[in-house]
């Protein structure tokens, strides 16, 4: 425990130092101070976790001097040390959460409490502390395995590993379960830098994080290290180091799929990825990449692509894009002229796969339309049916829908129309309960003879010799 003594009484500045030195060899004074403003500076300089301060200095006393160490030392413990027994001054004490009021000339006893007291309240505060951090840090570690590069994730960052410059990920897979308590111990005893482990099962996740930029052969160094002091074997799947926050996910999968193909070989205890395995991932990203611009979720598409473009060679770029034109020529839709050398950078990707994307999801909206739309006229088709009155129902312009039902349907909406409606006839016929000119009414035509028309059309003869036909 860190002290500074701010007493302008030479005799009892020097008593109270002598006091604390011999009787607390935990205890270091960092300082000396024989006013308020040499306080300061020396609390600002020495930052010790706590000040007896004497109320009485000249020019700035004590507890202005306390108000201003405060102010950029909130942590810093105070025991206030006068010769007068002011209420006021306690008072006015206790709203920086100021416990202990000694009076000159101090008691031993007194000195020895107040000095404990505090003691037990800063290891309290610092173990509160380190399991605050643990929690923080765990948080850290699942949120860096996630593709999302989140502003939490950053924020995390800033506050706990602000001079990060690599990191990379380790999973350890291990034969035997008791191994995860080793590995932290093994891990605190030779790894250079910042490391989070996290155990689940027989499996470990460890992020190392370096205040450097790491390079593969260190890491691999590292891992075969761990690899000899375990008491049992492990298998360590080491990730490739990343410098950006945003991409230590990637390490993360590298160093899981490593993992697990070392466990499945049981040749070697410690290794990166294969370029096999590294082709399976990448194939397995791809998929889903166009599953969602299959599905038009643009955001979705354009996040995971600038997550993972980075890996995909000018090969593999050219076969996303040709596979997406495939996309749309099996679904008879023109994406536009753009050719894949116009591809050149990752705004133009985004570009490319917003515009995907956005087609696929008015062919989804077209098809959601015409889904209404059939349902409404197998309800509605005795009805005066109008073009106008139809799209009316899912909210599109005349014209448009008119487009847009003959490109889905492959048949205008008065063709559609009729050939539900004498479906429908022929049906009423083949029951044999109604009349013709009844059935005619009952599928939406106020006039017989243009009904009879429209049924030759379709089916080459008229409703009547239909009915003999069934029913000769």
């Amino acid at each position: 425990m860190r002290i500074l003594i701010a007493e302008d009484e030479l005799l009892e500045r020097k008593a109270m130092k002598k006091f604390i030195e011999q009787n607390f060899g935990d205890m270091k004074i960092v300082g000396e101070a024989v006013n308020g403003r040499m306080a300061i500076e020396l609390a600002a300089a020495e930052k010790p976790d706590v000040i007896f301060m004497d109320i009485k200095m000249p020019g700035i006393n004590g507890l202005e001097a306390i108000r201003e160490i405060h102010k950029t030392h909130p942590q810093t413990k105070f025991i206030l040390v006068s010769a007068y027994d002011s209420f006021d001054y306690a008072k006015e004490a206790m709203q920086y959460g100021i416990k202990d009021y000694i009076l000159k000339p101090g008691k031993k006893e007194e000195i020895v409490k107040a000095i404990m007291r505090i003691k037990k309240e800063l290891e309290a505060e610092k173990e509160q502390q380190q399991q605050s951090r643990a929690m923080l840090q765990e948080r850290f570690l699942l949120q860096a395995m996630k593709q999302t590069g989140s502003e939490e994730l950053h924020d995390m960052k800033q506050r706990l590993f602000p001079e990060m410059k690599s990191g990379s990920f380790l999973v350890v897979t291990f034969t035997e379960r008791e191994n995860g308590k080793r590995l932290m111990e093994v891990l605190a005893s030779i790894c250079p830098y910042t490391s989070i482990c996290r155990l689940s099962g027989e499996r470990a996740t460890v992020c190392i994080l370096a205040d450097v930029v790491m390079e593969k052969a260190e890491l691999l160094t590292l891992a075969k290290k761990i690899s000899n002091q375990l008491e049992s074997a492990a298998y360590i799947g080491i990730g490739f180091p990343v410098k950006r926050l945003a991409q230590l996910y990637l390490s993360y999968e590298q160093a899981y799929t490593a993992s697990l193909q070392l466990a499945a070989d049981k040749k070697r205890n410690v290794g990166f990825p294969s370029e096999k395995a590294q082709d399976a991932t990448r194939d397995n990203k791809l998929e889903t990449l166009l599953g969602l611009v299959e599905k038009g979720n643009g955001e979705e598409a354009v996040q995971l692509f600038q997550q993972y473009h980075v890996q995909l060679s000018e090969s593999m770029l050219e076969k996303l894009y040709l596979t997406i034109k495939r996309l749309f020529m099996e679904r008879d839709m023109e994406l536009g002229t753009r050719p894949f050398s116009m591809l050149k950078t990752s705004a133009d990707w985004n570009d490319f796969l917003l515009l995907s994307c956005m087609h696929m999801q008015q062919l989804h909206n077209s098809k959601q339309y015409m889904e209404q739309v059939k349902q409404y006229i197998a309800e509605h088709y005795q009805e005066p049916l109008t073009l106008e009155k139809v799209a009316a129902t899912v909210h599109l312009s005349t014209n448009y829908f008119s487009n847009l039902f003959k490109q889905e349907l492959g048949e205008t909406f008065t063709e559609y129309l009729a050939k539900i409606r004498m479906h429908q006839a022929k049906k009423l016929i083949e029951s044999n309960q109604y009349t013709l000119k009844e059935i005619s009414y009952m599928v939406g035509y106020n006039n017989p003879n243009y009904f009879s028309r429209v049924f030759r059309k379709h089916f080459n003869e008229s409703p009547k010799q239909f009915q003999r036909s069934i029913f000769k």
